[in-house]
C-alpha cells in the first residue's frame, strides 16, 4: 500500500508539472511538491538513487543558487549527468518536486550527481532523509530576521543538518567565522576555501571599499571574545584572529589570488594547496567579490569530489547562465518600443544588495528599478533597507525607480541616502514602473532591475520578460 502512495505522490507530481509548464502559469517548482508531501510526509525517504550517484548539498545565506549552477556546469563540462533544483526552489517541497519530476515512476533515480541548494532551515530535513556525501556551506548573515531570528539561530540550524550527516564531507568558506567554525562530526573531513591573505588589490575597488560595508561583527567561537579583523574582503570577512585565543583563519585547501577586475569580467588564480600549491588561472565572465567567492567554492567543492581539468572548469564558467534574476539578462516586450533589454539582480539582505551596488553603481551609463515586496518568501521585516548602502546611488543624474508593495519604504531609504527626491520614480505596479523605466533609457543606457524574490515571480507568472540568452 506505501508503495502504491508513493507511485501516486510521483504521478500527481508530474501531472501537475507538466499543466503548470504547458498553460505557462509558471515555473512548476513548488506547487507539485506540495501536493506530493500532503499525499506521503515520508516521500524524500521513498527515492532510490543508483549506487555511484553522489549527494551534494549546498546551503548558507548568499550564493546558493550561482554556486550550485557553477558547480552543475561543471559537472556537465566533463561529460557527467547532473539532477539538480536549478530554479532556485530550496525548500521541502521545491525538492521533493525536482526528485519526482527526474524519477521514474517508481521512485528511481539515475545521474552522476544530485547537487541540491538548500535553505538552511530545511537542511537538517533533507540531511535526515538522504545519505548526504558532501555539504558546502557558502556563508552567514543577517537574512529574514523575521523567520530566522539572529545568526546564532541559523548556526544552531546547519549544524543540526550536519550532525545528520556523519560520514560526509564539509566544504567551509575559512574567509567567514561563522562558518570556518561550524561545529561537526568527528568523522567529517573539512576542506576550507577562501581568498589569499597575500591579495593585490591595486586595480581592484572593491576589496579597498570594506571599511563602508554593513557592519557584520562576529564573536570568537571559542571564547565568545572580538575577533580582530586584520583585512575585510565582505562584511566579516576576510583574515580574523581572537583578541584572547588561539583562534584564527583556518589554514585554506584552496585559495584566490591575484584577482583582476572590469566593468565585465574577473580573472583570478586558483591554487590548490594539497596538489604541491599547484596553481590554475581562469575568467569569470561576471564581476563581484561575491561572485569570486562562488567560483572558488564550486571549484572546491567539484574538486573535492571529482577531478575536472582546468580546461574543463574554465569551459564550465564561459558556459554558465545565470538562472532567473542572479545577474540574467532580460526581454521586455514594451507597449510603444517593442522589445526592450534588461538585467535581473535578485536582492534580499544588507549585505547581498551593497555587493550588487558596489558592482552596478560603477557601470557606465547605469540606470536602476528597484522593486520590494514584504510577502512571507522575501520576508515580513524590510528593516534590511536601511542596512544596505544604497548611498551608492547617491550621485545619479538620472531617475531612480521605484516599485512594488514597499515602494514607499525604499523611496523614503532613497531619500535618506541623500537621492535628490525629484529623481525618486514611485508606482506600486510592477508592470507600469518596468514599462516607465524602460521609456527612460535614451542610447546606450542600461536598466538594472533591483527586485525581492517574490517580484521576480511576478515578473515571471504575468510574463513581463524572457531570459536572453
Amino acid at each position: 500500500m506505501q508503495k502504491i502512495v508513493f507511485i501516486i505522490s510521483i504521478l500527481t507530481v508530474k501531472t501537475v508539472a507538466f499543466f503548470i509548464s504547458f498553460f505557462k502559469l509558471g515555473q512548476a517548482s513548488n506547487l507539485p511538491g506540495k501536493i506530493a508531501l500532503k499525499i506521503k510526509k515520508d516521500i524524500l525517504k521513498q527515492f532510490k538513487f543508483n549506487e555511484d550517484l553522489k549527494i551534494i548539498v549546498i546551503t548558507g545565506t548568499n550564493g546558493k543558487s550561482t554556486s550550485s549552477g557553477m558547480l552543475t556546469s561543471i559537472f556537465r563540462a566533463t561529460g557527467k549527468t547532473v539532477i539538480t533544483n536549478s530554479a532556485g526552489a530550496n525548500l521541502l517541497t521545491g525538492i521533493i518536486t525536482t526528485l519526482c519530476r527526474n524519477s521514474t515512476v517508481s521512485g528511481k533515480v539515475n545521474a552522476d550527481f544530485l547537487v541540491l541548494e538548500v535553505d538552511e532551515a530545511t537542511l537538517k530535513y533533507i540531511t535526515e532523509a538522504l545519505k548526504v556525501d558532501l555539504i558546502l556551506v557558502t556563508n552567514l548573515f543577517r537574512d529574514q530576521l523575521d523567520r530566522f531570528g539572529e545568526l546564532d539561530t541559523t548556526v544552531k540550524l546547519i549544524e543540526e543538518g550536519l550532525k545528520n550527516s556523519k560520514n560526509a564531507q564539509i566544504v567551509l568558506n575559512a574567509d567567514d567565522p561563522r562558518v570556518a567554525f561550524l561545529k561537526t562530526e568527528i568523522s567529517q573531513k573539512k576542506i576550507y576555501f577562501g581568498l589569499s591573505s597575500n591579495l593585490n588589490d591595486e586595480n581592484n575597488e572593491s576589496l579597498s571599499e570594506w571599511s563602508k560595508d554593513p557592519e557584520e561583527l562576529a564573536k570568537c567561537p571559542k571564547c565568545n571574545s572580538e575577533l580582530v579583523l586584520g583585512r575585510r574582503y565582505l562584511a566579516h570577512l576576510g583574515d580574523y584572529k581572537c583578541s584572547h585565543c588561539d583562534i584564527r583563519k583556518p589554514d585554506l585547501n584552496f585559495l584566490i589570488s591575484d584577482i583582476k577586475t572590469d566593468h565585465l569580467s574577473t580573472y583570478f588564480n586558483l591554487i590548490e594547496v594539497s596538489n604541491s600549491l599547484q596553481k590554475s588561472n581562469f575568467f569569470l565572465p561576471m564581476v563581484g567579490i561575491f561572485n569570486l567567492y562562488n567560483a572558488a567554492s564550486a571549484i572546491a567543492v567539484a574538486k573535492t569530489i571529482s577531478s575536472p581539468t582546468q580546461m574543463q572548469i574554465q569551459k564550465a564558467f564561459q558556459a554558465y547562465s545565470t538562472i532567473f534574476g542572479r545577474g540574467e539578462k532580460i526581454a521586455v516586450k514594451t507597449p510603444h518600443q517593442g522589445i526592450s533589454t534588461a538585467w535581473v539582480y535578485l536582492i534580499k539582505n544588507p549585505i547581498g544588495t551593497t555587493e550588487v551596488l558596489k558592482t552596478l553603481s560603477k557601470a557606465p551609463n547605469a540606470r536602476f528599478l528597484i522593486a520590494i515586496n514584504d510577502n512571507f518568501a522575501d520576508g515580513r521585516d524590510v528593516s534590511w533597507l536601511w542596512d544596505a548602502r544604497f548611498e551608492l546611488l547617491s550621485n545619479s543624474k538620472k531617475e531612480i525607480f521605484v516599485s512594488g508593495k514597499r515602494a514607499f519604504d525604499m523611496a523614503l531609504r532613497l531619500k535618506y541616502a541623500n537621492v535628490k527626491q525629484d529623481l525618486i520614480k514611485v508606482n506600486e505596479n510592477i508592470k507600469t514602473a518596468l514599462y516607465n523605466a524602460l521609456s527612460t533609457l535614451e542610447d546606450g543606457e542600461t536598466l538594472y532591475v533591483l527586485p525581492t524574490y517574490t517580484v521576480l515571480l511576478e515578473m515571471q507568472r504575468r510574463k513581463l520578460c524572457k531570459s536572453v540568452k
